[in-house]
């Protein structure tokens, strides 16, 4: 109950300065990573909130990004009214069976998300670790644990300290597709990244310097 409130105040702070009327703040003035890491994954999509002047800039932006990805092959879908853009990665793309280190096959299939994340001012990243339920829920548990852990060591050595980077260890708790088939178990077995606004894009939106 007191995660729940916390998220909550967390949500409500992040959105005031851009309701509020006046002069235009930047939501994530005075904000420190550990504020996301106490929010869970529902409020960190959530945060910060855009306002209205800068939406549809950041919507058109997130549009292209996300076309261009898709045009590589990769699952890409847009969330919060096209604020976010979700790209999907089958774990069996990243990681051998039941494995929990990088394969250097999978390695480049994060290349071109790495690169849209060279400058760590334009997004915050959130990413969640799925598995399917073959095996025990702890056993599950544990091998998120262990591929995130891969993952985020990976991003920390290709992308800037400054980065905001949150993630998340679902396991078989979070499933897309019924686990009673080959091809619904494959599906489930995933890593989701998130795209939010960054302060610089959420800057440039409101200079109508978004590109």
């Amino acid at each position: 109950m007191n995660h729940i409130i916390l998220s909550a105040i967390l949500l409500l702070l992040f959105s005031f300065p851009l309701l509020a009327k006046g002069k235009y703040v930047d939501p994530y003035k005075g904000y420190e990573e550990s504020a996301f890491m106490d929010m869970d994954i529902e409020n960190n999509i959530q945060t910060p909130v855009v306002g209205e002047g800068e939406h549809q800039p950041i919507v058109k932006h997130m549009r292209r990004i996300g076309d261009s990805l898709a045009k590589k092959g990769y699952i890409v879908d847009l969330t919060r009214n096209d604020e976010v853009v979700v790209v999907t990665l089958p774990t069996d793309d990243l990681f051998l069976p039941n494995d929990t280190l990088l394969s250097p096959s999978g390695i480049p299939k994060m290349t071109p998300i790495i690169d849209l994340l060279r400058d760590p001012e334009m997004f915050k990243l959130v990413y969640t670790v799925n598995t399917d339920n073959t095996g025990s829920q702890q056993y599950n548990l544990w091998l998120s644990h262990e591929r995130n852990n891969s993952i985020y060591d990976w991003l920390l050595g290709h992308v800037s300290e400054d980065l905001i980077v949150i993630p998340y260890e679902m396991g078989d708790t979070q499933p897309v597709e019924q686990n009673n088939s080959r091809k619904g178990r494959a599906a489930n077995r995933r890593v989701e990244f998130y795209l939010i606004p960054g302060p610089k894009m959420i800057t440039q939106a409101h200079k109508g310097l978004l590109k």
